[in-house]
């Protein structure tokens, strides 16, 4: 008969004395080759990537959350640009090359006037594994900077609906052999909204109801493209990293793979709030039930997917490229581990001092 190991519960003095064990265990590692610049320019992006994103999560709340606010409107801008780019072109090879061009700026922005993704924070999932880091400290800094990300893009969508361009931008096109006039909110809703929902969006549009089947399509389709958009997002950090502190480098690094995400129309979480803004607020302004339809639709079949399919690419490029980084990445996790014990040791005598007074 099986027997069940019990786990065993340390008092707070033997969790300190144990950590101090492993801390003077840890601190022999010979650590000189993760500050070495002699080192390969896809090691030294990995080093480089793993520490930016460590720190990134104890920023201030404030800073975390504002830097997402930040991303949020520079995404709602180049969406904007890329809507009135791709209006009238009816080439979509054309379109799709024109819409990567100029989608892969928004990283220009972030880089020289700050913001982050969530997405980015993602890269770090799989050290989480390793008890390298609290898991409440990876998801409430994930949490602050998506909120700053769908916020940022709200307030962005709500001030551009109020300009009046959805309506006021237009021209006549050809809908099933008739001629109708076309808007720009027309284009957004139908690029950014309704095609991103696939068997879903096109149920919607024509009035049907959903079957079990175009859901569970839908939701496929949008997580299998999720997780190969994290491929892509992770490794544009990495990239920008090896470039060793050339900038022009890392510009063109960054500029290359958000051009190859754009052109995929891979599904990402925070970019897909834009559309998500827009068919929400088409449902406040034009309430009928198809709007209505198609605005909770995309956040159930389209974010919902989106979020668990990046952060399962994340989860597999990372630990891929941890890899092929390996003898990097075991002194990176036991650099990551010693920090993270002398900071529990903190924790725990900050916590005692708490309750004597």
């Amino acid at each position: 008969m099986m027997k069940w190991k019990k786990r065993v519960h340390l008092t707070d003095k033997q969790k300190i004395s144990a950590y101090k064990e492993e801390i003077i265990t840890l601190e022999q590692v010979d650590y000189s080759p993760l500050y070495s610049q002699d080192v390969a320019y896809h090691n030294y992006g990995y080093i480089h990537t793993f520490r930016v994103i460590s720190d990134g999560l104890r920023l201030a709340n404030m800073k975390q959350f504002m830097a997402g606010v930040l991303a949020g409107i520079w995404i709602g801008l180049v969406y904007v640009a890329v809507a009135y780019a791709t209006f009238s072109i009816t080439n979509a090879s054309i379109s799709k090359i024109l819409t990567g061009a100029i989608f892969g700026s928004v990283i220009l922005l972030i880089s020289f006037l700050g913001g982050g993704f969530v997405t980015a924070h993602m890269w770090y999932n799989r050290t989480m594994f390793k008890k390298v880091e609290r898991w409440s400290i990876f998801l409430k800094a994930c949490g602050l900077v998506y909120a700053g990300n769908i916020i940022g893009i709200m307030i962005f969508t709500i001030i551009f609906q109020l300009s009046g361009a959805l309506d006021h931008t237009s021209m006549i096109k050809l809908v099933d052999g008739v001629e109708v006039k076309w808007t720009l909110g027309n284009h957004i809703y139908e690029s950014f909204g309704a095609a991103k929902l696939y068997e879903v969006g096109s149920a919607i549009k024509n009035g049907e109801a959903l079957t079990a089947s175009e859901v569970f399509k839908t939701i496929g389709y949008v997580f299998a493209s999720a997780v190969l958009c994290n491929f892509l997002i992770c490794l544009a950090t990495q990239g920008s990293k090896s470039a060793k502190g050339n900038t022009v480098a890392a510009m063109i690094m960054y500029f290359l793979v958000l051009f190859y995400f754009a052109i995929g129309g891979y599904q990402h979480c925070v970019a897909n709030w834009f559309g998500a803004w827009m068919l929400i607020l088409r449902a406040i302004s034009d309430p009928t039930t198809q709007h209505a339809n198609m605005a909770w639709a995309f956040v159930a079949f389209n974010i919902i997917p989106a979020i668990l399919g990046n952060f399962v690419g994340a989860l597999i490029i990372g630990t891929f490229m941890g890899l092929f980084n390996k003898e990097f990445d075991t002194l990176l996790v036991k650099e990551a581990r010693m920090k993270f014990l002398a900071e529990e040791i903190e924790r725990i005598e900050n916590k005692k001092m708490k309750v004597k007074k």
